[in-house]
């Protein structure tokens, strides 16, 4: 929400859905670049206060605090566990507003995996946490494909097609994918997720 009008509609449609649909959990979204962290913690606090089970989106974008490139993620995390919130979304992030690319600052977090293993390793088992999975690849590892009939099997299960192109993520690139999605799990992720648009 972007307005405090804006924050009390949420909340009273976060009761409607709650009592409406009984949702197994509320995800709470970690604003680009860290953009809405204060919100997101109090949307995520409200939540969990209000009966649902908060699942909060924490990237590594723009996390730097102090010149510490970790502590602001310290802090979210050690707030996070004060308010009673246990499931946390481990993601990179987008890039920062107005940046094409995502880059890593010196000595921070330079993908989910490194957040994953920062929470355990200064939190142990105190939160539950999800990561992102993709089951067609990541965006960044999709491509376009020039002649649809050199597909597998398999990347033609996986393909789509917009505006006439046909774009996969190729088989060499969702080995990668998958094998980094396992990496995330051996580093004490408990579940996948996903987005559907």
């Amino acid at each position: 929400p972007r307005s405090d009008q804006g924050v009390k509609n949420l909340y009273a449609r976060m009761e409607r859905m709650k009592d409406a649909i009984s949702p197994l959990f509320t995800d709470m979204t970690w604003g680009a670049g860290g953009s809405t962290a204060e919100l997101t913690m109090q949307l995520a606090t409200h939540a969990h206060q209000h009966g649902h089970v908060s699942n909060m989106h924490l990237t590594c974008t723009n996390m730097e605090k102090d010149g510490d490139p970790k502590k602001a993620v310290h802090e979210a995390l050690t707030t996070a566990k004060a308010n009673g919130i246990r499931n946390i979304v481990a993601l990179r992030g987008d890039p920062p507003a107005g940046e094409e690319e995502w880059k890593a600052v010196e000595g921070g977090f330079t993908c989910a995996l490194d957040l994953v293993e920062y929470i355990r390793e200064n939190f142990g088992q105190d939160f539950g946490i999800s990561v992102a999975g993709y089951p067609e690849g990541h965006p960044n590892a999709i491509s376009e494909i020039e002649d649809p009939s050199t597909m597998t099997e398999s990347e033609k299960g996986r393909s789509s097609t917009f505006d006439g192109k046909v774009y996969t993520c190729k088989d060499e690139d969702y080995k990668k994918e998958m094998d980094y999605l396992k990496k995330k799990i051996d580093a004490g992720a408990d579940f996948i997720i996903t987005q559907m648009f």
